[in-house]
């Protein structure tokens, strides 16, 4: 495992002590969960941004819930 050390300031450190102790984590792992959690978001962000260029450049079609439910036969 690669290793990174960060310089935080007071504020930021209590912050991040004050979390972690509310989740019962260690300062390290709750970082480490929040910036594994943040880079997925991004990564989220990412697709969602490319999926609505398609669509919105017509390369893309949306349907609705209606349109879904008719073509699986799941009107009612």
């Amino acid at each position: 495992m690669a290793q990174i050390v960060l310089n935080f300031s007071p504020e930021l450190m209590r912050r991040i002590k004050f979390w972690s102790v509310k989740n019962r984590q260690r300062p390290e792992l709750f970082l480490r969960k929040m910036i594994a959690e943040h880079i997925e978001d991004l990564d989220d962000y990412e697709i969602a941004a490319k999926i609505s260029a398609e669509i919105e450049a017509g390369r893309m079609k949306t349907y609705s819930w209606e349109e879904v439910k008719k073509d699986l036969g799941l009107e009612d």
